[in-house]
This record gives structure tokens, sequence and C-alpha cells, in this order.
């Protein structure tokens, strides 16, 4: 892991952060200082506070990026992210109501659904089987090299999701485990594209200085299930929406907002284990019942 660099935010300001070299570079404001920022914050920085920077590589660029997408044929790919997104609208109205004018989880997630072209009559059949007696599960569970996962679900029968998720586990070189909870926390991720309302391209160094704006603890390359680029802010998990509305202020064209599971600690695997990891976060993944795996690898 590469050493990190304490360096003030008013030298970043005042520098551009000429320091963060071109992409690969990840910026996390220390859980300290990050708690005690206002929700929104002015656009200059107080003096004295300080922004750790630490290298990483970008979305693409290392194996697990690679292999953990196991693509199928396109309309088969289309289909399973339908099908995630309405558990997300199931669960999204049990936790929070039908109404998205009072629910801003429900709200969200009908706007990615449009953003993904979802028809509108698969949209309108969540919706009513929102009021069905689900059961919100979240698994423990550990995978090949001693990696972490963490599995939310939403099934009318908890023990037999129970046991097809143990099954999954078992065949594929994992198993339940307790403790993996241990190894993540949940944050508030706003997924931003990279370029902005004016179609300019947003590099990660700009990135990063908005972030600062935004009151976000950390900004992190990735791709999502098409392979598009997108940027992930990532922020406390109370202060999601106005991170969400002050980067849209900024400019920025934000695609969604949600809360996840952020590895804190992650680990790397060989070359075997990733594969067999792959598969199996792809077979969790093609569970009926199965709204997100998250993992910690590296």
């Amino acid at each position: 892991m590469a050493a990190w660099a304490a360096v003030s935010l008013s030298r970043v300001a005042a520098r551009g952060l000429r320091g963060a070299r071109g992409p690969g570079v990840r910026v996390a404001l220390p859980p300290t200082l990050a708690a005690s920022q206002p929700e929104l914050m002015g656009c200059t920085p107080a003096p004295g506070r300080t922004l750790h920077l630490t290298a990483a590589v970008p979305a693409g660029h290392n194996k697990w990026s690679k292999v953990r997408h196991i693509k199928g044929p396109k309309d088969n790919e289309r289909s399973r992210i339908f099908s995630k997104l309405c558990l997300s609208i199931r669960l999204a109205i049990k936790e929070g109501g039908p109404n998205p004018e009072h629910n801003s989880s429900l709200a969200n997630i009908l706007e990615v659904c449009r953003s993904k072209h979802m028809p509108k009559s698969t949209i309108e059949a969540s919706l009513k089987m929102g009021k069905t007696k689900d059961v919100y599960l979240l698994y423990e569970g550990r995978g090949p090299g001693g990696s972490s996962l963490l599995i939310e679900a939403l099934s009318d029968s908890g023990s037999k999701c129970y046991s097809d998720i143990r099954h999954i586990l078992n065949k594929n070189g994992g198993m339940m485990a307790d403790g993996a909870r241990h190894s993540f926390d949940k944050k508030g991720v706003v997924v931003v594209e990279v370029e902005d309302r004016e179609k300019q391209a947003v590099n990660l160094e700009r990135a990063l200085e908005l972030a600062i704006e935004a009151g976000a603890e950390d900004v992190q390359e990735d791709e999502d299930e098409e392979e598009k680029n997108i940027f992930k802010f990532i922020c406390d998990a109370s202060s999601l929406h106005q991170v969400r509305k002050k980067l849209d202020s900024l400019g920025l064209c934000s695609v969604s907002c949600s809360l996840e599971f952020i590895p804190n600690t992650k680990v790397q695997l060989a070359d075997p284990d990733l594969e067999q990891a792959a598969l199996l976060i792809q077979a969790l993944g093609n569970h009926e019942d199965v709204i997100q795996v998250y993992d910690n690898i590296e």
C-alpha cells in the first residue's frame, strides 16, 4: 500500500491539486476530519485542514476490474440489470413507502430505471409488487483467498434464500461466515458521469477539487454495469443528498445516489482466486432474490 502524504487544503486550492499526478490518485479525508465538516461547505476550505492522498490503480487497469464482470449475451445482461432494479424498487417501498415524493430512495431508483430505458410496464409491475411481504436479508460470507462478501437480498422465504446462498457459496469456494460485515462501512455514494453538463470531460484532479467543495470524503474511478467510466463520490450516509445536490450545482451530471457498503480494508488475490471469486460473485448475483453483492477485493 502506498504511503499517505498530507497536504494542506489551502495549498491544494492555491496550486490546483498539482500534487495529484494524473489518473490513479484517490483522495480520502480522514474520518475525524470528515466528521467535523458541515454537510455543505463553502467553496474555500478552511486553512490548516489536510487532504490525504494515496495512489490507486484507475478503473479498468487492475486485474480485478477486468475479471469481476463476466458478461453474457447483451439481452441477458439487460434483463439481469432490470431484475435487480425491480428488487431495489420493492425494497425502497418496503422501507419508505410507495410515494416517490416522500421517499427519496424510491425516487432515485425510478430515475435510474428511466436512464436504463426500463419499460414503463415493468416499473409499474414492480411498484405493485412492493406491497408484498418481502424480508430484507444481509448475509455475511467469505470468498476465495480470504475475501469478505456481503450479500443483500429481498425474499418472501428467508429460509429458502439462506439455503440457496449457502449452497452457491460452498459450491464456488466460499462459505457463510460471521464477521465479514466488519470489513465494510455503510456510506453514501453519488455516481457521476465523467462529462459535465457542458459535455466537457472531467479529469480526476477536477473531481477531487469538487469533492472538497461538496463535502465528500473520497472519489473513486469505476465502471458501471455497461462498462462506462464513472466517478463515485463517497460521503457520510447522513449527508448523501446534500452532497449530490452540491455536485449538481457545481455542474456535474449525477446519475444516482444510494447507500452502499464500502470496504474499509481490501485484500489482494492470486490469479486463480480472482477468477474463482468472479465466478462466485456472478453466481450469487444471478440468484433471483439477490440485490447486490459487495466484496473487498483489491
